[in-house]
């Protein structure tokens, strides 16, 4: 299964979701206590009695593309279908999330131990066996909201809300109250990308080119900043460049994955580093054809010796761990 990102600019729904993420809502034994609820514009509408302080806020209610949703403002069992990792790096444990599809991170082996598998494709039986009172989902199971928000909340969280993991993570620690724990995986990343820059400066000098190609059983593309495999490590935070016509075409375009042709390849591949990941279940037959043809073994990268092999279990997990651990592994690469 692809894990693929996207950098789709922010759209409404981001604009919804952070309008409303202050917006609380409190439960109370009587009708004479504080009733916050979010306005359209995401600011607070309250109505307290004057002679009873407000009651303390239990929930939220945060605007999203499905309407208003009330959520716990301290959420115990979270079901996560995609976004657990980065759950984990804000501290929180998750219940239950995919295991076939996003679970298996070598950065995330002690975290995961104790979630659920909920399945692929997502088991509703499953779900409301592990009593959420609170769902995350993305896009792969919009097509069973209905069904969720009748088991506990469900937020659903699109791609296009955010842009990269940065933005990821200050959205979620916005969502559940963990803004702190945001900021601290926001320091720990930027100093964690500072020491890998100071790590390959000997080796690598500033401007040098890199490219990040992928093969999926027979088929070979392009990846951006975006799409896991160590992407967002190469291009952020060690601040390589893409070749500028892998920068117009496959990150600045959002599309993140372009498909291409060997014969194409020293069209994209016209850089200083090549990065390569080969898919779980890609035939050694299908990498041999690659590696030995003779357009591959003339790009400059290649005769250079600045050929690097990722591997696939450790690369290609896009959550906010495992970019930072990707930092320091492929600043080894480079030094080596």
């Amino acid at each position: 299964m692809l894990h693929l990102k996207r950098t789709v600019s922010a759209s409404l729904i981001l604009i919804l979701i952070l309008a409303a993420l202050a917006a609380c809502s409190s439960n109370s034994d009587n009708n004479e206590g504080t009733t916050p609820s979010a306005s359209p514009t995401g600011t607070v509408n309250e109505s307290t009695n004057n002679e009873e302080a407000a009651a303390p806020s239990d929930t939220r209610i945060v605007q999203t593309d499905k309407g208003d949703i009330t959520v716990p403002a301290n959420p115990q069992r979270i079901v996560s279908a995609y976004y657990h990792g980065t759950l984990l790096a804000l501290g929180l444990q998750p219940v239950g999330a995919n295991k076939e599809w996003w679970m298996g991170s070598p950065f995330l082996v002690e975290q995961e131990k104790t979630i659920e598998d909920i399945g692929a494709p997502t088991s509703l039986e499953k779900v409301t066996t592990l009593e959420p009172d609170l769902i995350l989902i993305n896009d792969f199971d919009v097509e069973i909201y209905d069904q969720l928000a009748k088991i506990a909340p469900t937020v659903h969280v699109p791609y296009t809300a955010y842009k990269n993991p940065k933005e990821e993570v200050k959205l979620f620690g916005e969502l559940l109250g963990k803004q702190e724990e945001a900021a601290k995986w926001l320091s720990t990343y930027e100093q964690t990308a500072e020491a890998g820059r100071e790590k390959i400066k000997a080796a690598v000098a500033p401007g040098e080119t890199a490219v990040l190609v992928n093969v999926r059983e027979k088929k070979l593309s392009i990846l951006g900043d975006n799409y896991g495999r160590g992407g967002y490590a190469i291009y952020d935070a060690l601040q390589l460049k893409a070749p500028t016509i892998v920068q117009e075409e496959v990150i600045d375009s959002g599309l993140q994955i372009k498909e291409i042709s060997l014969e194409a390849l020293p069209q994209y591949a016209d850089a200083d580093h090549i990065f390569i990941c080969f898919n779980a279940g890609t035939a050694q037959e299908d990498i041999d054809n690659i590696l030995n043809n003779p357009v591959w073994q003339n790009l400059p990268a290649v005769k250079n010796g600045n050929l690097h092999i990722l591997d696939y279990d450790t690369y290609l997990h896009y959550d906010p761990i495992s970019i930072v651990g990707q930092i320091d592994l492929i600043a080894d690469i480079l030094i080596k």
